[in-house]
């Protein structure tokens, strides 16, 4: 007699089809770690807003939150593995940890205590300098330099000072003091340059001004005012090319375009001259470099042959 197989044969593809299943949720789920803890001064007060920045070294994913008025913070659904954390709030110095997260085991919740930045010994002076207090600013500066000759930064900010009280040559010593240490300094190559450009040394300013790596420049106004001065110094073409510079930067610089079409006037090219002021007065109709332009552009109109 042939018994019916179907009951447990039946029981036996369920069997399998159940291991599969159980099997294949293992395999394709994605499992995740949960990163939580404080963030803290020295004194145990939390820290609001701090930045934490958690880098999976892995593949380089960022991944940030911010901490709570408490402190706190917390950052789920992370893929398990080994991270870099950075902590980050003002008036604190930051501090990176490496730390390992798991996502078969709770892990611990890490707490930091965040340093504050220590003060400058510049930072009274400082003060009276945002103050427009020069002459005090200038003596404060004075006295923390005769208490560290190696702090060159006191040199820099003596030579604002200085300038600021017109005494040019004193700040200039007090700049060139600064690149002995420093010699890429921008700031101080800039006030440099701006300096000698002052005192009409067109050639010692533009020797620092060209020290200068233009790539790193950012700001229009810096070539605009070479260019200014330079124009007033009779040096038109080569004026012209930090204009140009300046609106390389900033295509819609209205300042420079003006300049460029009194640049154009001074060597005669009358259609560049054109250009330049139409598109002064395409940027900034109602401005008064606009209505400048209408008149300059009225008298070559006049006296255009016909």
């Amino acid at each position: 007699m042939v018994r019916n197989p179907s009951k447990k044969l039946l029981a036996i593809i369920i069997a399998f089809s159940a291991l599969f299943l159980i099997g294949a949720g293992f395999t394709f789920s994605k499992v995740f770690a949960m990163a939580s803890g404080t963030v803290k001064s020295k004194d145990g007060k939390p820290i609001e807003g701090a930045k934490i920045i958690l880098i999976f070294s892995e593949d380089g994913t960022k991944y940030e939150v911010t901490s709570d008025k408490k402190g706190n913070w917390r950052k789920a659904n992370l893929p398990p593995g080994t991270y870099t954390i950075g902590f980050m709030a003002d008036s604190y110095e930051p501090q990176n940890i490496n730390i390992m997260l798991s996502a078969i085991h709770e892990n611990k919740p890490i707490d930091i205590q965040l340093l504050p930045v220590p003060e400058s010994p510049l930072s009274t002076g400082d003060l009276l300098y945002g103050q427009q207090k020069y002459e005090e600013a200038l003596q404060e500066y004075r006295k923390v330099l005769s208490e560290n000759q190696n702090l060159y930064e006191a040199y820099e900010r003596i030579g604002l000072c200085c300038y600021r009280l017109g005494d040019l040559d004193k700040a200039i010593e007090n700049f060139q003091k600064v690149l002995e240490k420093v010699p890429q300094s921008r700031d101080v190559l800039i006030n440099l340059s701006a300096i000698y450009f002052e005192k009409g040394h067109l050639e010692e300013g533009l020797k620092y001004f060209n020290q200068l790596d233009e790539k790193s420049l950012t700001d229009p106004n810096l070539f605009y005012n070479v260019g200014v001065l330079l124009f007033r110094n009779n040096q038109t073409e080569l004026a012209g090319e930090y204009f140009k510079k300046c609106l390389e930067l900033d295509a819609n610089f209205v300042n420079s375009y003006y300049q460029l079409g009194l640049v154009n006037l001074n060597k005669g090219d009358m259609e560049g001259a054109k250009r330049n002021f139409e598109k002064v007065i395409e940027l900034a109709p109602e401005s008064e470099k606009a209505g400048l332009s209408k008149k300059i552009l009225e008298n070559i109109n006049e006296n255009s042959p016909a």
